[in-house]
């Protein structure tokens, strides 16, 4: 899912991240006459977009599995714990879905609907 919509990191990008000790002093300095290389186009601000959302979503999601444990280890020792993080989590990674999708296609995310509620 986390990659279908994401935008294929660039050239441009590979070479900023690669760089950016050398773009943060020169200031973005591209050449004479040249724009700054570190302005933000709309495709890598959607791309950095993109990629929080599914670096938070994965995040999220090793919480959730770190708290089931928990609660799964705690019950085998005869303690009965809180689910409170564990939903805590589950909410999180839902809002980081929720984000990403938002960057999708709305017909693809219409489609996906009409398949799931068949």
């Amino acid at each position: 899912l986390f990659d279908e919509f994401s935008e294929d990191v660039s050239y441009k990008q590979r070479y900023l991240d690669q760089n950016a000790f050398l773009v943060y002093y020169t200031q973005g300095f591209d050449g004479p006459g040249r724009p700054r290389i570190d302005n933000d186009e709309p495709e890598a601000v959607k791309m950095t977009q993109q990629f929080g959302f599914r670096n938070e979503g994965w995040i999220a999601i090793d919480d959730a599995r770190s708290e089931v444990d928990f609660i799964l280890e705690s019950s085998q020792a005869g303690k009965i714990e809180s689910p409170r993080d564990l939903i805590k989590a589950l909410d999180a990674a839902k809002t980081a879905i929720n984000n990403y999708l938002s960057l999708a296609p709305p017909d693809v995310l219409d489609e996906a609907e009409r398949k799931l509620n068949r």
